[in-house]
This record gives structure tokens, sequence and C-alpha cells, in this order.
């Protein structure tokens, strides 16, 4: 059977975008079909929204909560890693574990 896809469906047998129209089994056309994320192909439905999904927003950077100035504050500069062993997000190396030596007993 003929379906169009309202969202991108993987399988390790196939891969069908959404929006692209394919020939699958009957059976799995009608479970996509029944479930909501392909139609029959011709039908007009196929309009890229997958089963209770809320409309795509657009893209940019967030907002900072209304009612007070949110600068983050601006990190140190010694190249080095918070010690928290999580990365910030840039592809770098950003530290380990950390040693915490202090002077405390």
């Amino acid at each position: 059977m003929r379906i169009t896809m309202k969202t991108l469906y993987a399988t390790p047998e196939r891969s069908i975008a959404a929006g692209e129209t394919a020939e699958v089994p009957d059976k799995e056309a009608k479970d996509l079909i029944a479930k909501g994320y392909a139609v029959p192909e011709g039908d007009d439905e196929a309009d890229g929204k997958a089963p209770g999904k809320a409309p795509a927003r657009g893209r940019g950077r967030a907002k900072p909560p209304a009612g007070g100035k949110n600068d983050g504050g601006t990190g140190d500069t010694d190249g080095q890693g918070d010690g928290d062993g999580q990365g910030d997000g840039d592809g770098q190396g950003d530290g380990g574990a950390g040693d915490n030596a202090g002077g405390g007993k």
C-alpha cells in the first residue's frame, strides 16, 4: 500500500521522511494510518504534523524571564573545567571531576 508520512519513520528495513510517499506492506501501512503517522497516498491530510504534537515554534534564543535581568554571570577564564564533570556544549574538553583540594580539615 502507498502511504504519505506525516512524520519521520525509521525502522531497520526503511526510512521515510515526513511528506514522502512510499510503498509499505499493507499491515504496516494500516497501523501507521490508524495511529495517525501516515495517510493513504493522495490524501491531502498529510500536513507534516505528528499526532498529538503542537505546531513547531520559531527557532532562536530563549528570552529571559519577565521582570528581571538574567545575565547569568561571566564565569572564569582560566580555561579549566568547573569540576562538575559536565561540558558546556562547545565541543571542547571541559575538565573532569576536579580535585577539590582546599586547606580545610
